[in-house]
Formats: structure tokens, C-alpha cells, sequence
């Protein structure tokens, strides 16, 4: 009798992995928000059907290094980085390039109340699965006291997708990532 191993079985092992390592990557991350005003800044959790083929474009866009979103270079002596036209949460997205020269894709946004975090986060979660998952897309999650990590992951191939909620200091962010596959 002969093992196969099958494709949800590497994409599972693959997830493991990602939780392991943290769950992050090394650029900045980005993030999620609710249909309120935090810090006099409008934040959203809403992902409509015209936002899964945003998300979608975005995943496509991954090729190019997203350049079909990129406006005005950032004047940044640390990265290379630049901002973009769509955002998935908050009013700022940049798009990143790493040593590697990889790009990735962020959103992020405060938000000031755990509760509203959580709801945001998990609001903009399920719709993100929504999106996702009928594609065949695995999720894993990952919460902790002062953290949530929802990962999104494919194969090795397709772009890793990251929605992360932590506190920082007195309040909480959300951050929203498409970042390189993790078979790279």
C-alpha cells in the first residue's frame, strides 16, 4: 500500500509551520478596523463581494510586485516602499520590498477598544474566509491574550495572506498582509 500525501496535507503542515515562526513576517504588517471612528479615523470590516475580487486582484498583483496599486514612492532611508491605491482597511497601505526583493502588500489601523477589536477582527475574518476558502484556501488561527493571528495559505506558490490584531501600548492594531508564499 503506498502513502500519498496529499495537497490539504502539505497545506496544513505548511500553516503549522507559519504558526510556529510566529506568525509574522519581517516586514511590516498590516490590518482590519470596524465601521467606526478611533483616533478621528475611519475604520472598516466590511469585505463586499466587489472587495473578494479586490482581494483577488490584490493576490494577482503579487506577481508584478503589486505595481499596478503603487501611487508615490515613501522617502524612507530604511526600505523601499511606496503607497498605494487600494485599501483593504484604514486610510494608508503601503506596498514593501524585502532584502530579497519580494514585495508584499499592508494595511494598518488603531483601533481603541479590545471588544471593538475583537468583533473587527473577527468580523473581517469571516468575510476574508468568505472570500478565500471556496478557492480552496486554508485557514488557521491563532489566539493568545493580547493577540489574534488569522493566516490564510494556499500552496507554496500563492502569496501568504495574514490579518493580525495586537495590543500596542494603550490600545490595539489591526494589520492586513499579502506577503511572499511560504516556499520561498
Amino acid at each position: 500500500m503506498k502513502n500519498y500525501i496529499t495537497p490539504s496535507i502539505v497545506a496544513f503542515i505548511l500553516v503549522i509551520a507559519f504558526i510556529l515562526a510566529g506568525c509574522t513576517s519581517k516586514t511590516n504588517q498590516t490590518t482590519t478596523t470596524a465601521t467606526t471612528t478611533t483616533t478621528n479615523q475611519s475604520v472598516k470590516t466590511i469585505v463586499t463581494p466587489n472587495e473578494c475580487s479586490i482581494i483577488n486582484n490584490l493576490i494577482t498583483s503579487y506577481e508584478s510586485g503589486f505595481n499596478s496599486i503603487k501611487t508615490d514612492k515613501v522617502d524612507n532611508q530604511f526600505t523601499i516602499q511606496w503607497r498605494t491605491n487600494t485599501h483593504i482597511i484604514g486610510a494608508s497601505c503601503t506596498v514593501t520590498l524585502n532584502k530579497s526583493e519580494q514585495a508584499s502588500y499592508q494595511c494598518q489601523t488603531p483601533i481603541k477598544t479590545q471588544t471593538q477589536t475583537v468583533k473587527s477582527h473577527q468580523k473581517l475574518a469571516k468575510q476574508l474566509r468568505q472570500c478565500l476558502t471556496k478557492t480552496g484556501w486554508f485557514e488557521s488561527q491563532k489566539e493568545t491574550a493580547s493577540s489574534i493571528y488569522s493566516t490564510f495559505v494556499l500552496d507554496t506558490k500563492t502569496p501568504v495572506i495574514t490579518l493580525s490584531t495586537n495590543q500596542e501600548g494603550n490600545g490595539f492594531s489591526t494589520r492586513f498582509e499579502i506577503a511572499p508564499p511560504l516556499g520561498l
